[in-house]
């Protein structure tokens, strides 16, 4: 008689491989925000500290960031069977290898955070791109005929990267937010799972 895959060694030792490496990269993940947010002294978002030297190291760090959360994301989806629902035994069945709620949860959180990555890097990148081109007009002011017109857009321009700034801001409020939603997820998972 064949077992069924949810009570194969084999699935049970791959789902603790897959929630060990989960938890040690869900903790990557947060220290990896934690190195791109500009606190103060008193742990609130310093918006001063956004100059153009740190949106520059934001750049190469959020990349770091991002890789580290997909790959917390593909062990979260793993630990939990994701998309196979059939092999999944919930934890109120299987104390041992059952699948939390919290798991499951866990897997949402990331992808939004994962989303929200992508959102600040393609944002990121276009804003370097129209400092670029601010930058080459600045030789077209010196042509009578297009001075004014030029201004304009830098003025335009410049306006657009102080509400980069607060822009900024409230996408890492909102993230730090959900990262006190999901430390409680993550530290529910640790205190229930025990796989040895």
């Amino acid at each position: 008689m064949i077992t069924p895959l949810h009570h194969s060694d084999y699935t049970l030792k791959n789902r603790a491989f897959s929630c060990r490496m989960r938890n040690r990269y869900y903790e990557e993940v947060y220290y990896a925000f934690r190195a791109v947010m500009p606190l103060d002294s008193k742990g609130n978002i310093d918006g001063s500290a956004m100059n153009a030297e740190w949106f520059k190291n934001l750049a190469q760090e959020i990349k770091r960031l991002d890789h580290v959360l997909m790959t917390c994301l593909e062990y979260s989806q793993a630990a939990v069977f994701y998309g196979k629902a059939d092999i999944a035994t919930l934890y109120s069945k299987d104390k041992r290898w059952g699948i939390l709620q919290e798991e499951i949860f866990l897997v949402h959180f990331l992808q939004e955070l994962l989303s929200t990555t992508r959102y600040i890097i393609a944002r990121l990148e276009t804003d370097h791109m129209l400092q670029r081109w601010s930058g080459s007009m600045q030789d077209m002011k010196a042509k009578p005929m297009s001075s004014g017109f030029v201004s304009s857009i830098q003025e335009k321009l410049t306006a657009m990267s102080e509400a980069t700034i607060d822009e900024f801001k409230d996408l890492f409020k909102h993230i730090i937010d959900r990262f006190q939603i999901g430390n409680q997820l993550f530290g529910t998972v640790q205190e229930l799972q025990n796989f040895y």
